[in-house]
């Protein structure tokens, strides 16, 4: 069973999640090719470039919000003009208006604190550490914040020990914190979100529960905090409470899902499918024109192969939700499945239309243009293979996709270049592997198009869209 993670708050309509990577990883096979005069190339990986973050604000609100009220009155001016001084990098200039500001108001936080903050705001990570250290040893050594900003750094760069050692340490010092009733408050909501999130990595679903309790006692209201209870409830085995806390949320937040739906993507979760399938039907029982509902429901039964239940939703949907991208993908995907080509086509350029770039639309459609017998469709699917391409360039099912269009007309430069980048890229989805397959069988090499597709009909764990196709290729070989 693949262990469960916590979800995400945002339940937007979303077929993230739906071509997942299973069956044997491509490196498995790609060691067994022979390279020569016109076959597939292999080579070691690239390397790839990740974007940054967007740069955070510095701002008077931002720095002091969580301290006092009306940040930005000239109560705090002293504040503001700190702020212009360090943008300006008159670092002396800023520390002698926040040393002036911390003496009018002690409910500030230590003018130690602060400085670290600007740096943080400011996107100045390296200078952040260094400046938390020297707020210990000056000013800070009894507030919570130096070590709940440390711990949220490790927590953000997976060093989950730390983590978890630096928000015992602000617990135990915000237990006897009471020079600010705000600020402690924040203190608490910061330090019980934190170390939900390392029991949470962790598996200690326990220890997950009692941290939410605590969060959710400071904001009730919370849908976060709310939906993430519900899922460690559903972990230790309290359906029923954790359904409670996923319907509490749903009340808070209309724009969260359905209640049956959250719990049915635990049951999931959880491998307990019946369930699952039980508590999607009724959420589309009980609310058949919630979107979310419909495209939630409609991969679920794509996955468990009901085709036609999930034409009757993907209807709906398609009523329902017009102008949501994903409704027509995964009418294109159960139109391919079903082997109705012409209508696959149609759903899927309607889905390109309203989504241009989306990865899986033109995985999809790049794959149905280029069965076509018309030599304009054919040119069509190696001009989408080669954008998704450039979108994605580290995925390894987009560029076997590139590499088999590319194959198919010809282009075996373009082909062996996108092969690499596919093998360099790791797991593959079914659908991949049976793209490789089939390249593989051109160049007579059934022994390991045999185990590529043998490992992807044992292993996949979510839609396996040309499933039929590759079962009658295995047979073949």
């Amino acid at each position: 069973m693949t262990t469960p993670t916590p979800l995400s708050h945002d339940t937007r309509p979303s077929t993230r999640g739906l071509f997942r990577a299973g069956g044997m990883g491509i490196k498995r096979v790609a060691v067994f090719l022979m390279v020569g005069v016109g076959a597939f190339a292999l080579a070691d990986a690239a390397h790839g470039q990740a974007a940054g973050d967007p740069a955070p604000q510095l701002t008077t609100e931002a720095l002091i919000g969580d301290s006092v009220s009306e940040p930005n009155s000239d109560r705090y001016s002293d504040v503001t003009e700190a702020i212009k001084r360090f943008k300006n990098r008159d670092q002396i200039g800023a520390r002698t208006f926040l040393e002036r500001a911390v003496t009018k108001d002690p409910k500030l936080p230590p003018l130690g604190v602060m400085i670290a903050k600007m740096q943080l705001l400011a996107g100045n990570s390296n200078a952040v550490r260094p400046a938390l250290e020297r707020a210990v040893q000056e000013d800070s050594a009894d507030d919570p914040e130096p070590f709940l900003l440390l711990a949220e750094q490790a927590l953000a760069g997976g060093r989950t020990i730390e983590a978890d050692a630096l928000f015992d340490k602000a617990v135990a010092l915000i237990d006897s914190f009471d020079a600010n009733a705000k600020r402690k408050r924040r203190f608490v909501i910061r330090a019980h979100r934190g170390r939900a999130v390392v029991a949470e990595r962790r598996q200690k679903w326990e220890q997950a529960e009692a941290d939410l309790r605590k969060w959710l006692e400071e904001e009730p209201d919370n849908v976060t905090a709310r939906t993430r209870l519900g899922q460690a409830l559903f972990m230790l085995e309290d359906d029923q409470a954790g359904y409670k806390e996923f319907l509490a949320a749903k009340r808070a937040d209309d724009s969260l899902p359905n209640a049956f739906v959250s719990a049915a993507t635990m049951y999931d979760r959880l491998g307990k499918t019946a369930l699952a399938m039980r508590s999607f039907e009724r959420a589309f029982e009980s609310d058949a024109d919630d979107e979310t509902t419909l495209v939630a429901y409609a991969q679920a039964l794509l996955k468990a192969r009901d085709n036609e239940k999930a034409e009757t939703v993907l209807q709906r949907a398609r009523s329902v939700a017009p102008e949501l991208s994903n409704v027509w993908l995964l009418s294109g995907v159960n139109a391919r499945i079903t082997g109705d080509d012409a209508s696959a086509r149609q759903y899927l350029q309607r889905a390109q239309n309203l989504a241009p770039s989306n990865r899986d639309v033109l995985n999809q459609l790049a794959q149905v243009l280029i069965d076509s017998e018309e030599s304009a469709d054919q040119q069509l699917a190696v001009q989408m293979a080669q954008m998704n391409a450039q979108l994605y360039p580290n995925n390894p099912d987009i560029n076997i996709t590139l590499a088999w269009v590319s194959f198919q007309t010809g282009q075996l430069a373009q082909a062996n270049t996108a092969l690499r980048k596919a093998i360099q890229g790791g797991s593959l989805t079914p659908d991949g592997s049976f793209l490789f397959a089939k390249m593989l069988v051109a160049r007579n090499d059934k022994d390991n198009a045999r185990a590529l597709l043998e490992s992807a009909m044992k292993d996949y764990q979510g839609l396996f869209v040309q499933r039929a196709e590759a079962e009658a290729l295995l047979s073949t070989l």
